[in-house]
């Protein structure tokens, strides 16, 4: 996993598992630390995922993620952020 802790932001670029390891929770395990630490810094949660990588995408979407942008040559990238999801309980 590598995270950048910049002024205005928390910038994911990149979280890998071996895929023997994948499926299992591990990710969002990591995904859900990181949004408390950005919580705390009061700092958005940003990323940017391959638009061909459909996985990606929609397991950063499960996770509270919403695309505000489209980026890179032809707009291959997504530029994603942690939306906090409100609760009515």
């Amino acid at each position: 996993m590598v995270v950048e802790y910049r002024a205005t932001e928390v910038y994911l670029g990149r979280i890998e598992l071996h895929p023997h390891y994948q499926g299992r929770g591990i990710g969002a395990r990591l995904i859900r630390s990181l949004v408390e630490t950005t919580a705390q810094r009061r700092q958005h949660l940003i990323l940017d995922v391959l638009a061909v990588n459909t996985r990606a995408h929609a397991f950063y979407q499960r996770h509270g993620f919403r695309e505000v942008a489209r980026h890179g040559e032809e707009n291959r990238k997504i530029r994603m952020r942690f939306t906090q999801q409100r609760t009515s309980e």
